[in-house]
């Protein structure tokens, strides 16, 4: 009798742990009414079901969880339903039937598995039959971007004109693989990714019916981190229920479960870096590792952070854009207010940059804090971010009445120059750079200077350690009048040399010629005549005098 009893109590544990479903299963929708966040197209497909206006083919799009597949099978119950009412009543011999999935008119097909060429004509054979029970055969084709070539062209003359009792419903999480031959025969529906508010307020319900304790922030926190997918929410709920059972679920053991940080942490470390306390920051990164956290996924959570603060920043009024509890935006919009947009906008710079290049390190953590680092400590960065702080340091001690000189700020350490042996230009020199003449124009940092060296201007020897400057208009010859110095001191940068310059107009340049050397420069001339053909080709008719 023991032994019996014994064996007993076995089968009924086992058939407890055998009957177990999991929660995304279990909850599956039921009904149009149960399916959440698809309004747009439940109105629709309830429409049609009532005028009787069913299509023969739909394409069902969306991200994974977003209800595609359930609300096919719902679709497919209510065009066969026979009960009086809401359709699918799901009381009916077909309804209860197909709910069992023992309906063979109702078929589900798995292209990531079932993608050949030989399903499909399977398929296509079974459709030339009228439905045993119900109106219509339902052939419902989930990842349906995955059948192979030699397959959809199997499909396609079938999904054109199927018999009047055929309705296909094709479900894709990625419709830009899809032929446009098989996307421009059906009826496309968008599945939108669920609001975090609208998710955690159904996921409260079902806590409720399940009678699981939680925390309405726990929730919130698993409705964010399944960015719009019911069915990984569910998932992740099932996972604190097992591993936190007869427990009160908290926000941090769903922390804990994701190996995610508080929201807290973020907000500390964008204080600790607009504060410049390294210091503050590198203690926040090294709390998170000995927590065991994911510096992955930290980084990631810190640069969404970075972009509510900057949305917050922006946007006063509530928007879609801030799908987030009311208690976070308050604080996002109360620290946003410290900083300027050009300053949010370098820091997500700075930490996008890191996302992407963390992908493939061995050493995830030291990248983090040396961007933490460079954030506190923009002295040497020309970023946005990083220009904006030096201003904030310099208006806080204006506004302290401290006298800023460059030394008050703290300075990058600079390397040691060497010093240059720089040596008088001679003639050799002069006629050197004369022949490099354009290499040198093209290092000129100071634009005006730039241009006018580019415009009818020419190097030329005329006498001594003076390089010439020759120059056909006025406005030339002021300019490098004006800029002699800045040009001496680019062709010392240059060419090491210091020469002697002097800008002349073409006139005096050739009249001085003439005396020296008994008439014009005739180089001098013909580089002239050839930078006009050059600039102007046969547009002009060079003559001679």
């Amino acid at each position: 009798m023991e032994k019996q009893a014994l064996t007993g109590a076995f089968l009924s544990i086992r058939g407890q742990i055998m009957a177990y479903r999991a929660l995304y299963r279990r909850l599956r929708p039921q009904s149009f009414d149960d399916v959440v966040g698809q309004q747009h197209i439940i109105k629709t497909l309830k429409n049609q079901i009532e005028t009787g206006r069913i299509s023969h083919a739909y394409l069902f799009c969306g991200t994974r969880g977003t209800g595609k597949t359930s609300t096919a099978k719902i679709f497919a119950r209510a065009i066969n339903c026979e009960g009086s009412g809401e359709k699918p009543c799901n009381e009916c011999e077909v309804c209860k039937s197909i709910l069992s999935e023992q309906n063979v008119n109702v078929v589900e097909l798995d292209a990531a598995s079932h993608n050949g060429i030989d399903d499909i004509r399977e398929i296509t054979e079974e459709v030339k039959y009228p439905p045993t029970t119900g109106r219509y055969r339902v052939y419902i084709i989930d990842e349906v971007h995955q059948l192979s070539k030699p397959a959809f062209n199997a499909l396609l003359k079938t999904l054109e004109e199927p018999p009047a009792h055929v309705v296909f419903i094709l479900a894709t999480t990625d419709p830009q693989q899809l032929l446009p031959t098989v996307i421009s025969r059906c009826q496309r529906f968008d599945f939108h990714r669920i609001g975090v508010k609208e998710m955690t307020a159904v996921l409260a319900e079902y806590m409720q019916s399940e009678g699981v304790d939680i925390e309405e922030e726990a929730l919130a926190y698993i409705s964010e981190v399944s960015d719009g997918a019911m069915r990984d929410a569910l998932s992740l709920l099932d996972m604190c229920m097992s591993f936190f059972y007869g427990e009160k679920i908290t926000a941090e053991k769903v922390r804990d479960i994701t190996g995610a940080v508080d929201k807290g942490v973020f907000f500390d470390l964008t204080d600790a870096i607009a504060e410049g306390n390294a210091a503050a920051a590198l203690d926040i990164v090294e709390n998170t590792v000995l927590g065991g956290r994911d510096i992955h996924q930290f980084i990631d959570e810190y640069v969404n952070h970075i972009r509510n603060l900057l949305v917050s920043r922006t946007v006063t009024e509530s928007c879609a854009a801030l799908d987030y509890s009311d208690s976070y935006i308050e604080r996002l919009r109360g620290q946003s207010q410290k900083l300027t947009y050009d300053y949010l906008i370098g820091l997500i710079g700075q930490f996008s940059q890191l996302q992407s290049s963390v992908k493939k390190s061995l050493s995830p953590r030291i990248q983090l804090e040396v961007a933490c680092i460079r954030a506190c400590a923009p002295l040497t960065q020309n970023d946005a971010a990083s220009l904006e702080k030096r201003i904030k340091i310099v208006e806080d001690k204006i506004d302290k009445g401290i006298t800023v000189t460059s030394s008050a700020l703290p300075q990058a350490p600079q390397e040691e120059k060497k010093t240059a042996v720089i040596k008088k230009a001679v003639p050799d020199d002069i006629k050197t750079i004369i022949g490099c003449w354009r290499d040198f124009v093209a290092t000129v940092d100071d634009p005006a200077l730039r241009i006018t060296l580019k415009n009818e201007v020419q190097p030329a020897y005329l006498e001594e350690d003076i390089l010439t400057i020759v120059c056909d208009y006025p406005s030339h010859f002021d300019v490098l009048q004006a800029k002699k110095d800045t040009l001496r001191d680019a062709l010392k940068e240059f060419s090491q040399i210091d020469f002697n310059v002097r800008p002349m107009m073409r006139k005096q340049y050739d009249k001085r010629h003439t005396e020296l050397y008994g008439g014009v420069d005739a180089e001098l001339k013909a580089s002239a005549e050839e930078s006009l053909k050059t600039q102007f080709g046969d547009f002009i008719d060079i003559q001679e005098n």
